[in-house]
């Protein structure tokens, strides 16, 4: 007697090798076996005829962390077969936390900051202990930001560090390691983050490399200067020997869709160098992220709100103005989220023209009035450019998005598609329609591949001994339904997805189970 048996399934075991008509049985949390069992006793029996058996997704880039302590279900992830999220990206994760950085995070929060009790939450393994104690229903993997920590050490000050002030930064870098990060995310066109040298990031990142964790850094450029931003990660390697992972790979802004190959045959010549370096991506040709991120750095010294004095001051608007680089235009940048409902959907330029203002002076004005809370998508990528990029043997699949809910704060505005279409999207569309690469390479680029990379060596492959992560979707109707202006909507063909060897998606229902853990470096 097994606890559950996926009977007639096409196996696809997550390594790229061909799919094959097998049984799995599951008891416990744990893989027992793969075969024909046709005596086999279970207490639950799904019968897969027609469908594929799969390792449950993982999101390599997740933000999640900032999702998971307030709606633990992760439905958007979880109704998408995703089973784990690599969290903390961008330089971005919740802790550390200081006197000195709590204030402008816990502002940040908005509705969601007082559904936790943050007093006794500092350190990057006090935020772990409230998740595991209030559970979640998918694993969780969270790096420590890098921002995060500069911002604990210097707030959102552009000076270099000090020696103490860098020593701080290391033994913050060390204790979240120590904690459970399984490494470290840089977000270089973010404040604080994009104050800091390479000598500084080396710095921070040496402790991190000794105790066998990984870089993911989005760069300081992804459009012009991305082959420059390449060359840094790789001048970081050289220097610490830790592994990269280049975030959310793309080539922003058409003048720079040429950088997109020229990226990808730079990081070959790191790769062949013996240097571990990979890259995620997600497939869609828009970004997302506040629409304050616009602004140049040093317009942002200080925090939010020095960055609102300056808005107030017509000089300063004007300076701000003349260092404005924005390759896409205003008719490319749709609002999806803000406290005003009014603006959500809506392109700049359309808001621009309604209210008679020219479309810089409308974003300063609604970045005073919200005080920084706009989200923005900015359409500026190559759809040439992610069939390109999705066929690279090394690149894996991250949404860059949440776990989110359909109703509550978290379920405000209108995000980006990825937080609910991702990882289908790559199988249905380009996968099934485009056939850009079989079912079996879709599939282990979101599974095998990314487990390899991260080290886990009872994850994301179907083999006896290994966690019973699983999904079963139908090979033929699995697709996104989330679009841009429609995005809350999850998507078709996915039936069960079991976490641990627990049902969180039954028969295409959530199921409220917490079965998630907190998983550490492999």
């Amino acid at each position: 007697m097994v606890d559950i048996v996926i009977k007639n399934g096409l196996v696809i075991d997550g390594s790229g090798a061909p799919g094959r008509k097998a049984d799995l049985l599951i008891e416990g949390s744990t893989i027992k076996d793969i075969g024909a069992f046709a005596d086999v006793k279970a207490e639950t029996v799904i019968d897969a005829q027609g469908k594929a058996v799969a390792p449950g997704f993982i999101d390599m880039h997740s933000h999640s962390d900032f999702s998971l302590p307030f709606a633990p279900y992760a439905e958007s992830l979880a109704y998408m077969g995703v089973t784990s999220v690599v969290t903390g990206q961008c330089g971005s994760s919740p802790v550390p936390l200081s006197p000195i950085s709590k204030p402008e995070f816990l502002e940040s929060l908005g509705e969601n900051k007082d559904v936790l009790n943050f007093d006794d939450i500092n350190s990057f393994g006090s935020l772990l202990d409230v998740i595991r104690k209030q559970g979640i229903s998918i694993n969780m993997a969270p790096l420590v930001g890098h921002g995060a920590i500069r911002a604990a050490v210097m707030g959102y000050s552009s000076a270099r560090p000090t020696e103490e002030q860098m020593d701080a930064m290391v033994r913050y870098a060390e204790q979240a390691m120590d904690e459970g990060a399984i490494g470290i995310s840089t977000g270089l066109i973010y404040p604080p983050g994009y104050y800091s040298t390479t000598e500084e990031l080396i710095e921070v990142t040496r402790p991190v490399a000794k105790k066998g964790g990984i870089y993911f850094s989005h760069v300081r450029d992804e459009g012009e200067y991305l082959l420059d931003s390449i060359e840094e990660e790789h001048r970081i390697a050289r220097a610490t020997g830790i592994a990269l992972q280049h975030s959310h790979y793309k080539a922003s802004g058409q003048k720079s869709w040429g950088n997109s190959a020229l990226g990808l045959e730079a990081i070959e010549k790191i790769r062949a160098e013996g240097i571990d370096m990979t890259a995620d991506m997600y497939p869609y040709i828009a970004s997302s992220n506040g629409l304050i991120d616009s602004l140049p750095d040093w317009s942002r010294e200080g925090g939010i709100d020095k960055t609102m004095q300056r808005l107030k001051d017509p000089a300063t608007r004007q300076k701000i103005l003349q260092s404005l680089s924005m390759e896409h235009t205003w008719d490319k940048i749709m609002i999806s989220g803000s406290p005003n409902p009014a603006y959500v959907g809506r392109f700049v330029s359309e808001l621009a023209q309604e209210a008679g203002k020219d479309p810089f002076e409308w974003m300063c004005d609604v970045l005073l009035e919200t005080h920084g809370v706009m989200d923005k998508i900015s359409f500026g990528m190559s759809e040439e450019n992610k069939r390109m990029e999705l066929q690279v043997e090394w690149m894996m699949i991250g949404t860059d998005g949440y776990g989110l809910p359909l109703e509550g704060p978290l379920a405000k505005g209108s995000p980006h598609p990825r937080s609910y279409g991702t990882f289908p999207r790559v199988l249905g569309k380009y996968a099934r329609q485009e056939k850009l690469f079989t079912l079996e390479q879709g599939v282990y680029k979101m599974t095998g591949l990314t487990a390899g990379k991260l080290g886990w060596h009872d994850r994301g492959l179907l083999k006896p001994g290994y966690k019973a992560d699983v999904v079963v979707f139908d090979p033929e109707k699995i697709i996104d339904t989330a679009t841009f202006t429609q995005p809350k909507q999850y998507p078709l063909g996915i039936e069960q997805v079991i976490t641990n060897g627990k049902f969180v998606i039954r028969n295409g229902k959530h199921t409220h189970t917490l079965a998630g853990e907190i998983l550490g470096r492999g």
